[in-house]
């Protein structure tokens, strides 16, 4: 180990990129706990051994290409080496996003992963290729918002240029991140015990299905249709409260958040309907808005001085509640307490938890952008004046983050003390190691119709979400499509958890076969789909080729046309291929003369027994004609 303010690591030279102020040291050490990895240690202390505000602090590196192509980010669904004007940015805490970062050759490996052990407070990291050097500057900042005072600090960043395959590099990287959370802070437990059996089942949601117009009886009618169909479960999304109609601006215009309170003319009775929605076969969740609360509430009078921002603009204005207050925690714990147990839910989905976060200034923009990083963020010039460093005003904390962490964790144990087993979602952008344990279904964030983008951001929570089962977005189609192009929709999260959210009772009969075959081919074949070893290839394309290889079985979708898919894996005796291509026909390896190969259009219908396969002498790769959204299943 060596210890120095710079240190020569595996990239090449890294150093702090500023001094430390006088009251502090650093030093940096290396751990090389095997070849092509390296855990660089940055260590802080103050030199009088007494806690003081921690100095903002960054360390540099500059890293050989090597051959990357792209560069991987969580939540962003386009890859490319990031350009000066471009930059790549993770800006990661407890309750927003990871702190990792990767780069991937054009043969689809890992050229670099790195990861940060610090997964509470923000870590802020940055990629630009410099263009006067020809390599990438690496910058990952620690304390770049007020923090407890402390009198000491170690943190890790840990290096992978091992050239891996990315999904093999990424997987363990987000393990590491796991083990780091549970190491280097006492805020982040872990839960034991398996999800519920209604998270790993296809759901109904009805946010885009019915947005706010939705009632108690659509809400049973399409309970009744989604048993039918195979799902499982069924969440009432934001529209189920009371608010101000007719208002200017909006569903967030209209919302009277804080007192969450059922719209009377709409669910006049919110326990009788998740009890019948019970009785259809399905768990029942209800949304919450969990930071929010409206000044259009009875709850404003009461909260509107303890929160961490307010959006003001036209008829809306809201606020996001400050979780450092412990009245707060304590309220939004008693709140989901209460409505588990009067309204006997099954679950919640509890949103917008990446909106606590220290601001400059509000944001001008709606909180759905909060959630999508790739969007900018326009901020008000109204400036925020909490940035202390030292609880005040009746906080008991300093850092936001940790007061989240706080907060889920008495959230979380309000809502089990009343159902052990209960369901609770959360969105792609808080589904960091630090707060994953509270929740137990991890769903893209939206992207309604966006096939591709789905697929991305569900494959990539697979990789950095552990054993927690990953939910896709809310499916939606056109009903004037084919069903072959609907199912499109649904094949693009096929190795996720599918939520349809679809006016079920408007599906044109072909789209309801195809969807039941698909629906019934994914709860047969799920243990496989969401428990096999996970094999997605070539992210810098956006995965073209998925798959899932069990003992006795592997499922592959191919969703770019010429790709090449394996009809089996392993010591698999079955082979089943998706054409999610959008167009007729795949290309199979298949390596031994298959057995029995069957061909299945998008609503299951058999429509060929291909026997050339079958006579022929063993074939490398052959073209087998898979109908569109169709399937192929070959035996050996």
């Amino acid at each position: 180990m060596n210890d120095t303010a710079a240190i020569d690591s595996i990239l090449g030279p890294a150093a702090l990129a500023e001094p430390v102020p006088a009251a502090w040291r650093a030093s940096l050490a290396s751990v090389r706990p095997e070849e092509g990895v390296e855990e660089i240690v940055l260590s802080l202390e103050t030199v009088s051994g007494k806690p003081l505000p921690p100095p903002r602090v960054a360390l540099l590196l500059h890293a050989p290409v090597r051959g990357a192509v792209a560069c991987w980010t969580p939540q962003h669904v386009h890859f490319e080496m990031p350009l000066p004007w471009t930059q790549a940015r993770v800006g990661a805490n407890a309750a927003r996003d990871l702190p990792l970062y990767a780069n991937v050759g054009a043969d689809g490996a890992a050229r670099l992963v790195l990861a940060v052990s610090e997964c509470v407070r923000r870590v802020a990291i940055r990629g630009v290729i410099d263009e006067y050097r020809s390599d990438e500057e690496l910058e990952v900042a620690f304390f770049t918002e007020p923090e407890e005072p402390l009198s000491r600090y170690t943190a890790r960043i840990r290096l992978d240029i091992r050239q891996r395959p990315f999904a093999l590099a990424l997987a363990e990287a987000a393990s590491w991140l796991d083990d780091s959370a549970t190491r280097h802070s006492s805020l982040v437990t872990r839960h034991s015990g398996e999800p519920p059996e209604a998270a790993r089942r296809p759901g109904y949601s009805t946010w885009y299905s019915y947005h706010q117009p939705v009632t108690a009886e659509a809400v049973l009618a399409e309970a009744r249709a989604a048993r039918k169909l195979g799902m499982r479960g069924l969440l009432l999304d934001a529209g189920w409260m009371k608010s101000r109609r007719g208002v200017p601006g909006g569903w967030m215009a209209e919302a009277r958040f804080g007192d969450w309170i059922p719209d009377p003319a709409k669910f006049p009775d919110m326990r009788a309907v998740a009890r019948a929605v019970r009785a259809e076969g399905l768990a029942f969740g209800l949304w919450f808005g969990l930071p929010f609360v409206s000044r259009h509430a009875t709850a404003w009078r009461k909260w509107h001085d303890k929160t961490l921002w307010i959006r003001s603009g036209g008829a809306s204005e809201w606020g996001i509640l400050d979780p450092r207050f412990p009245e707060v925690r304590a309220h939004l714990a008693s709140l989901f307490g209460r409505v588990m147990r009067e309204w006997e839910l099954d679950g919640l989905k509890l949103d917008f938890i990446d909106s606590f976060e220290l601001r400059t200034s509000a944001p001008a923009n709606a909180p759905g952008a909060l959630t999508a990083p790739n969007l900018p963020q326009e901020t008000t010039t109204q400036p925020l004046n909490h940035q202390t460093t030292q609880p005040s005003g009746g906080r008991d904390f300093v850092s936001v983050p940790q007061a989240v962490v706080a907060l889920m964790a008495d959230v979380s144990a309000a809502i089990r003390a009343v159902k052990p087993d209960a369901l609770v979602e959360f969105r792609q952008g808080y589904v960091g190691p630090a707060i994953r344990p509270f929740g137990n279904m991890m769903r893209a964030s939206d992207c309604p119709s966006c096939i591709a983008t789905n697929r991305i951001k569900t494959v990539d929570l697979r990789l950095t979400s552990g054993s927690t089962p990953v939910h896709g977005d809310m499916l939606e189609w056109d009903l004037g499509a084919t069903a072959e192009d609907a199912m499109l929709q649904l094949l693009a999260t096929l190795f996720a958890v599918p939520q349809i959210s679809m006016r079920l009772a408007e599906l044109p009969p072909r789209h309801r076969a195809a969807l039941r075959f698909w629906l019934r081919f994914w709860n047969a074949h799920r243990d496989t789909l969401l428990g096999a070893p996970f094999r997605p290839v070539h992210p810098q394309a956006g995965y073209p080729v998925v798959a899932a290889a069990g003992a006795a079985e592997t499922v592959t979708a191919v969703y770019q046309s010429g790709a090449v898919a394996d009809a089996w894996q392993d010591g698999a005796k079955t082979g089943f291929v998706v054409n999610a291509t959008g167009t007729r026909g795949l290309t199979v390896r298949f390596g031994t003369r298959p057995k029995s190969v069957e061909l299945f259009d998008c609503t299951g219908r058999k429509v060929a027994t291909h026997s050339s396969l079958v006579t022929r002498h063993s074939s490398l790769v052959e073209d087998v004609p898979v109908p569109p959204s169709g399937l192929m299943i070959a035996r050996r």
